[in-house]
């Protein structure tokens, strides 16, 4: 450690700094004897097949809390996924600052990602994600060998860690790291570490990894895991709607929105189909229309002045295709913005939750039926991103009324609704 004074006028600054940090014993050095033993004997077993493709692509984060999305980039870049947008003119690359769309990346800088915002960003460019979250035992460790035995096997899958550092013997907490190679014998697993500012790529046995990943992530209560990622082919990005990517920023607001949604969703509905309809659409838009994004604020994908005329073509015909489609909806009427009757359509409804919200859900999937798989593409991403922005905002303050009491359920009048969420036609 280095310890510097800068003077800024009258005032001293001592700063630290570091050069990197050194592997505890538990940890074995990739490029150390044995760690290019293990390699090799892995490479021999046939347990190293995805490391080329990760190691062609492996990549420094560029901020310190930048682990999950310099992993999430370097994935992609590996399995051959086009962003769809530009780069740096005139190339198209995956780069940090592209992954905005379920996590702001000014609160990204701050607080990093978790796992469940990891695989909604995995989801929303294109990769199948699968989940699996920590737990004890040798049931999860079995599971965990075999996917990590499959996921090196391949060309085409990979593993992503989320673990606690403090597990390893490592300083820092939270972090994430695709894993390259498995070696049988000692049941090591190369984790490829994106903060090589600190620590070089390294081995640890799965046994370990196992318990950093049960360790309780403070910002969900939850503990961490992995993730499983492959290309989903024939398949777009998000091209016409999506939720504002400012929103984790003040995601208190979301919260009471989703609250005050589903207090409405358990009011008793209107004897007439068309006039309860209205009322659905318009509480919604009322709850979520500041949240909803349409095409026409979206970032441009495609820069045609460079190009990419046949890309950009593609792109916009099914953009239109999308929004043509929604605005056939009987609900897309009743809103302004496609956006909004877009989320709708895509809102996760619970199923039992109430006679309001089985409605809908039912509607919402009559509807899905009639869309083309661009736009059942479209409807499926924003779920997940309804569902990760569900599941990560903060609790939001209780509504007036509501305080250390059950929803309760209000009676229809002929006026309007006359629960403490009030709507005026």
């Amino acid at each position: 450690m280095v310890s510097r004074v800068f003077d800024l006028g009258k005032m001293s600054v001592k700063a630290k700094n570091f050069y990197r940090r050194a592997l505890p014993s538990s940890c074995v050095d990739f490029s150390s004897e044995e760690g290019k033993q293990l390699f090799k004997e892995s490479l021999l077993e046939g347990n190293a097949n995805i490391y080329f493709r990760l190691a062609a692509q492996f990549r420094t984060q560029d901020e310190p809390a930048y682990c999950g999305l310099s992993t999430l980039v370097m994935v992609l870049n590996a399995l051959e996924v086009d962003p769809g947008r530009v780069w740096k003119a005139p190339w198209r690359f995956y780069h940090e600052t592209m992954l905005d769309c379920c996590v702001p990346l000014e609160s990204v800088k701050k607080t990093g990602i978790n796992l469940a915002q990891f695989a909604c960003l995995a989801v929303c460019n294109r990769l199948h994600s699968v989940l699996k979250y920590g737990q004890e035992g040798e049931d999860f460790l079995s599971m965990l060998r075999k996917d990590v035995v499959a996921s090196v096997r391949s060309d085409t899958n990979v593993v992503v860690a989320s673990y606690d550092r403090s597990q390893l013997q490592q300083t820092g907490t939270g972090h994430f790291s695709p894993l390259a190679a498995y070696h049988t014998a000692s049941d090591r697993v190369l984790i490829m570490d994106v903060a090589r500012f600190k620590y070089p790529p390294h081995w640890v046995t799965l046994r370990q990894l196992q318990v950093a990943m049960c360790s309780l992530d403070k910002s969900t209560k939850r503990t961490r895991g992995y993730v499983m990622l492959q290309l989903r082919t024939d398949s777009m990005p998000l091209i016409a709607f999506a939720l504002k990517s400012n929103l984790g920023s003040n995601d208190a607001d979301f919260a009471t929105a989703v609250l005050s949604w589903k207090e409405f969703l358990l009011c008793d509905m209107m004897p007439d189909e068309k006039e309860e309809l209205q009322l659905c659409c318009r509480k919604f838009g009322q709850c979520f229309s500041p949240h909803a994004l349409c095409s026409s604020e979206k970032d441009v994908m495609v820069d045609k002045a460079n190009n990419y005329r046949d890309s950009a073509e593609s792109l916009s015909k099914a953009c239109r295709t999308v929004c043509s489609e929604v605005r056939q909806t009987s609900i897309a009427g009743v809103f302004s913005s496609s956006a909004v009757a877009a989320l709708m359509l895509a809102w996760p409804f619970e199923p039992g939750y109430s006679e309001r919200s089985d409605r809908l859900a039912q509607l919402a999937k009559q509807e899905l039926k009639s869309f083309s798989p661009d736009t059942r593409n479209e409807i499926d991403l924003l779920t997940t991103q309804l569902l990760t922005l569900i599941e990560c905002s903060r609790p939001p303050p209780v509504l007036p009324g509501k305080v250390n009491s059950e929803p309760s359920k209000c009676q229809w009048h002929s006026d309007a609704c006359c629960c403490i969420n009030d709507i005026k036609l």
